[in-house]
């Protein structure tokens, strides 16, 4: 049977792998391969070198080469054979190591995700590469750099619930399925923020490129010297172009064939041209949306919909990933397609206006900062003056920009770093709420506050109303005593921006 993913599906109930079993042989190759790149790589330049310095034959060439690649080899061969795992009284059971032996017991209550990866080595061998999450993990608590499709199910089945007790839980009916369009997927490559970086960086080296050639600071002689040099702006014009052109192409090449599906009580996305990777994640354990929409994504009214989930630490963005690149007005669909219990309209309130000023001040201030002594010491730093007012503008865009509002259990929070961030979480998903406040906001009548999830995520804003912050905390008190009472009396009318 397929998944319609590229990836079979083994129905039926799971076999306990009771018995230690050693990886496909292919892990052979891929344990010398981690030893060349870990270890013996900078060796082995620095002995290839040595040698063409002394001229020696190509015959030493050959010997040399030779026994490297002998030693390799019986060192991937030793790994592979000293690498089983097992299922042991509900725990998988890891044993690996060469010189030192290492033993990994996780149990199955800890393991929160089991994913698989197919590099081209695998898909040649049709082996996939098996990563074991716990709740939070910054890493995989273990890795099996190789296995069958069968062996990686069967494993996948005895450690997480089988397909018998996922169809029981799960929603009626055929499993939903949605795939990502080719004209998608390169907005999506185009607007990425590898490729802005990229330019970014190109105009940086320019500006660095101007003040090299030795040209006082005007206007003027800039723009006659673009001018002279029309020929070169051509150039580094298609030099921008070209490698915003590969940046695209490498996030096409890395996501293309994104599929998500939902089956039952469980999401599972596959993507990758050249990688393959299939990363599932139970429904149950999803702890927060967030809709995150970057500096370019944001004026075309697009977003990418990430997902908090107890499996998954911060550090693993491309695993939270749920959908690439949708529209603002496809939010709600998406959302009621695969995630109905996140699919509420939640109405932002913005911050009180005066907020506004600090925002604006928190930018301000810190630019003033870093000025002075640019003026004190450097004799053309007048540009810098425009720092202070960038930072500013920054400030009122972080207010504008930054809201909060309560549906029911749900609360959704807006803020902006560099791109503009909603999370969307219910309060049986919180682990902690705080709030607190400066001297200077006591003054002013504002207080800050924080959320805690068990992703290790954690969000919220800063100068809110006293009176908001008694709301908020009032909301998070009710996911022990029912669902958020909409008359009570701090509850307010604004004029409301819709998710």
């Amino acid at each position: 049977m397929s998944s319609g993913t590229g990836l079979p599906v083994w129905p039926g109930c799971p076999m306990m792998i009771s018995e230690p079993r050693r990886l496909h042989l292919l892990g052979i190759l891929l344990g010398a391969f981690k030893l060349l790149k870990d270890f013996l790589l900078p060796l082995v330049i620095f002995l290839v070198t040595r040698i063409l310095q002394r001229g020696y034959s190509p015959f030493w060439l050959f010997v040399t080469g030779t026994v490297i690649i002998l030693v390799v080899l019986a060192w991937g061969l030793v790994s592979w054979l000293r690498f089983t795992f097992r299922v042991e009284n509900g725990a998988l059971v890891v044993e690996q190591g060469v010189l030192v032996r290492k033993r990994i017991v996780i149990p199955r209550e800890r393991i929160q995700a089991i994913d698989f990866n197919q590099g081209v080595w695998h898909r040649l061998f049709n082996v996939v590469s098996v990563q074991v999450e716990t709740a939070g993990g910054e890493k995989p608590e273990a890795i099996l750099y190789a296995l069958s499709m069968p062996v990686a199910r069967e494993l996948r089945q005895s450690l997480l619930l089988s397909g018998v007790e996922e169809g029981r839980k799960g929603v009626s009916g055929a499993a939903i399925l949605k795939r990502l369009s080719f004209k998608e997927l390169l907005l999506f490559g185009a607007t990425s923020g590898g490729a802005l970086g990229l330019v970014v960086s190109l105009f940086s080296g320019a500006w660095a490129l101007l003040d090299d050639i030795g040209l006082e600071l005007n206007w003027q002689q800039y723009v006659n010297w673009v001018w002279s040099y029309v020929n070169l702006m051509y150039l580094i014009l298609f030099t921008v172009l070209t490698l915003w052109l590969l940046a695209t192409l490498g996030m096409v090449f890395k996501y293309g064939g994104f599929t998500l599906t939902r089956s039952g009580d469980k999401l599972q996305v596959v993507y990758g041209l050249l990688q393959r990777r299939q990363v599932s994640i139970p429904v149950g354990r999803i702890q927060a949306v967030r809709l995150v929409e970057g500096v370019l994504r944001q004026p075309l009214g697009c977003f990418t919909l990430h997902v908090e989930s107890a499996g998954y630490g911060p550090q693993s963005h491309e695993k939270t990933l749920l959908w690439p690149l949708a529209r603002q007005k496809e939010l709600e669909s998406l959302l009621g397609e695969f995630l109905p219990e996140f699919a509420i309209k939640i109405p932002l309130q913005p911050l009180p206006f005066k907020a506004m000023r600090r925002y604006v001040l928190r930018g301000f201030i810190p630019g003033i900062l870093l000025v002075l002594p640019v003026l004190a010491w450097l004799p053309r730093g007048e540009l810098a003056l425009a720092l202070p007012i960038l930072g500013a503008l920054w400030g009122f865009w972080g207010y504008k920009s930054a809201g909060w509002g309560v549906q029911g259990n749900m609360l959704a929070v807006r803020s902006r770093s560099l791109a503009r961030t909603t999370f969307i979480v219910p309060n049986r998903s919180v682990q902690s709420f705080s709030t607190s406040y400066t001297i200077w906001q006591h003054r002013a009548g504002f207080m800050s506050f924080d959320l805690d999830l068990a992703s290790q995520a954690s969000f919220g804003l800063t100068d809110i109303s006293l009176t908001d912050a008694d709301t908020l905390t009032h909301w998070f008190g009710q996911r022990h005593r029912g669902n958020f009472d909409e008359t009570w009396p701090h509850t307010r009318d604004f004029s409301h921006e819709k998710i």
